[in-house]
């Protein structure tokens, strides 16, 4: 045999143990996918069915406060914020309203100076 053909020999060996390793290593990979998907999936449920069940014991247990703060004869606490259900979302408005007029004060302001980096010039405020 010549060294051309030893050569090519060596290379076909080395390219078939090369496709066997990579077959084997892919069905490992899928195997694990699966396995981890299942896991994943099994701590799904038992994480949803855990704050549900927290859920279900924290209303329980307000409930049962607000029973025996009325039985003791304890007034319900008042709101924090009168009106709470009302102002609360004028609030944000206001809020929203304020941070929108900065923003377009900033971006319809003339441009000061050459700004820093990659020329990008900024803006006064």
């Amino acid at each position: 045999m010549s060294t051309a053909t030893w050569i090519a020999a060596v290379a076909v060996a080395v390219g078939g143990v090369l496709g066997v390793s990579l077959t084997r290593a892919r069905a490992r990979l899928s195997r694990l996918e699966a396995r981890t998907a299942g896991i994943e999936a099994r701590l799904d449920d038992e994480i949803a069915r855990e704050i549900s069940d927290a859920l279900g014991e924290a209303r329980a247990a307000g409930a049962t406060a607000r029973r025996a703060a009325t039985a003791a004869g304890v007034d319900e606490p008042p709101r924090r914020l009168p009106f709470e259900p009302v102002t609360g979302p004028v609030v944000r408005a206001v809020a929203f309203g304020a941070g929108a007029r900065r923003t377009i004060v900033r971006l319809a302001g003339p441009l000061v100076g050459q700004g820093r980096g990659r020329g990008r010039a900024r803006r006064a405020a």
